[in-house]
């Protein structure tokens, strides 16, 4: 199956399946590479072929799972980095992460908290109430934390 996981949905999109090349319109996240002989030769050195699904359907709170290389639709925030083999872009192995969890903050009501992954992009209308370390925002698939990575939000 491909690397999309929803919770918080007024109803799942269909995915669709396009060559690697195109882009990925707004609001939609790429979650899956593969080779397909439908987009040209097959066997170099990045897959040429990417499923992707609309989030026009996660709702306020609602969490979503895309490929780091993916487009972030905008209100959405990284919450976990993880690696699934639907997320590798190439052939190749790499030390870090391949797939984040995504949280729609838009339309959250006043007072909600959420934590997310990062320490300077604090969103717009929301406040920075703790700076923690956590494992599920390490980019990086080996150690420990050695920064402060994550922050416990309040929506203004």
């Amino acid at each position: 199956m491909g690397g999309l996981t929803a919770s918080g949905t007024a109803g799942a999109a269909t995915p669709k399946e396009v060559c690697g090349w195109t882009s990925t319109p707004v609001g939609w996240v790429e979650v899956k590479y593969w080779d397909s002989s439908q987009c040209g030769s097959t066997g170099g050195g990045m897959y040429n072929m990417k499923r992707i699904t609309d989030t026009s359907g996660v709702a306020a709170g609602g969490t979503v799972s895309a490929c780091t290389y993916s487009p972030i639709p905008t209100g959405f925030h990284i919450t976990k980095y993880s690696s699934i083999s639907d997320c590798n872009r190439s052939r190749g192995v790499s030390d870090y992460h391949n797939r984040v969890g995504l949280v729609n903050l838009a339309g959250l009501p006043k007072g909600t908290t959420k934590e997310i992954c990062g320490l300077f992009e604090v969103p717009t209308g929301w406040t920075v109430s703790n700076r923690p370390k956590s494992f599920d925002c390490q980019q990086h698939k080996y150690g420990y934390p050695s920064t402060y990575n994550t922050m416990t939000i309040r929506k203004s």
